[in-house]
């Protein structure tokens, strides 16, 4: 191993606070040697939102809502920097279950199509993690006054916000790090797959470019 890549070693060890876990390990040192003088690393990534969302910006109404975004980046891990978006993707929401957060009230009637997440611009934030911006879609929605009376029309809305999204450094794996609630390994070792809140999102590296 180089020595740019015996000092990433250690910076990550030490900010993941992997020390004592990876003298127990059995590292991979081909692996580690691979990623640490790559250049670039190729991203690709998968998110699925799957679980309770609020459907109008002010008012109660709640459904089960499944989302999902990909992308495509190139990274580099010695400066733990985004160099460039290569493709972003969004795909329409799927909704389900609409109710009313009290569940004796009678539930909104949307009268559009709701959109969750999407995502418009993806840039480098602050401590080497990505800023994404993501809109969210608010249709014209009916709610009932008064939990059971008439319905009340909520206009239609829409609301950007500034997310943090972590990259999760492909050491990890090759250093033999365990999987915690928050982060796992897929079943053949090239994906890691992060938990967020009711976001899973899978990031596969690659020293390569992905097949077009």
């Amino acid at each position: 191993m180089n020595r740019p890549s015996i000092r990433l070693f250690a910076a990550l060890v030490a900010a993941c606070g992997f020390r004592s876990i990876v003298d127990a390990q059995q590292m991979d040192m081909d692996a580690m040697q691979r990623w640490g003088s790559a250049r670039v690393i190729y991203y690709t990534v998968e998110g699925v939102h799957s679980g309770a969302a609020p459907v109008t910006a002010r008012m109660g109404g709640v459904a089960d809502v499944v989302d999902r975004v990909s992308m495509a980046f190139e990274w580099s891990l010695s400066e733990s920097k985004l160099l460039k978006i290569t493709t972003l993707k969004n795909y329409p929401s799927e909704v389900k279950n609409l109710r009313d957060r009290e569940p004796k009230c009678n539930p909104p009637v949307l009268k559009g199509s709701f959109e969750l997440a999407t995502f418009l611009e993806v840039a480098n934030g602050p401590g080497g993690a990505l800023d994404v911006k993501v809109e969210r879609s608010y249709p014209v929605v009916e709610v009932a006054q008064f939990c059971t009376a008439s319905r009340k029309s909520v206009p239609a809305e829409k609301t950007v916000s500034v997310q943090s999204m972590a990259v999760p450094s492909p050491v990890l794996m090759a250093m033999g790090a365990p999987p915690t609630d928050k982060l796992s390994y897929s079943a053949d070792k090239k994906s890691m797959i992060v938990k967020d809140g009711n976001w899973t999102w899978t990031f596969t590296p690659s020293v390569t470019p992905p097949a077009k």
